[in-house]
């Protein structure tokens, strides 16, 4: 009984760490949520953002020769947003409708059923909630899909300085 109670005990620490460990999304495509622009390298090499002036969202940047890519889902573009710190804190991706229904199975595999759907005028939104990272998958009138991946890091951070004050 009490091999049979040790094995159940291992098996569900097992499991719960493993569990744990996918859920976490720690990174994008190697480049860790909070890291400095100018500070991210890959293979050994500095990455060279570039501004993306044809963008309407602010700090966004793109990668020269960025693998446009996700699994076998062909994007259109893939920008990464920083803060006004210069801080890593979200990945915008767009593609064309018929490669969304393939996205949405990418993050239903990965994550599970969405948490949050609705309906606003001519798109449809969902939304994955990954311990601190948020994904919302929006299909816009039929058309093109929009992916984005954000970070709540800096709120983390935030409560890390706010519960260590020594200032009175």
């Amino acid at each position: 009984m009490k091999k049979l109670l040790v094995a159940i005990a291992l098996l569900g620490m097992t499991y719960s760490g493993f569990s744990a460990e996918s859920e976490a999304v720690l990174d994008f495509r190697k480049i860790y949520w909070g890291a400095p622009k100018d500070s991210i390298s890959r293979d050994g090499k500095k990455v060279d953002f570039q501004k993306d002036r044809n963008s309407l969202i602010k700090n966004a940047y793109t990668i020269p020769n960025d693998d446009l890519t996700i699994g076998a889902v062909k994007l259109d573009r893939v920008l990464y947003i920083f803060n006004d710190e210069n801080r890593f804190n979200k990945v915008f991706l767009t593609g064309s409708m018929d490669q969304a229904e393939q996205m949405k199975f990418i993050l239903t595999y990965k994550f599970g059923d969405f948490r949050n759907e609705s309906f606003v005028d001519d798109s449809h939104i969902m939304q994955w909630l990954i311990k601190d990272v948020t994904f919302t998958l929006k299909e816009i009138s039929k058309s093109r899909f929009e992916l984005t991946i954000e970070s709540s890091w800096q709120k983390g951070e935030d409560y890390k300085k706010n519960t260590s004050v020594d200032d009175f």
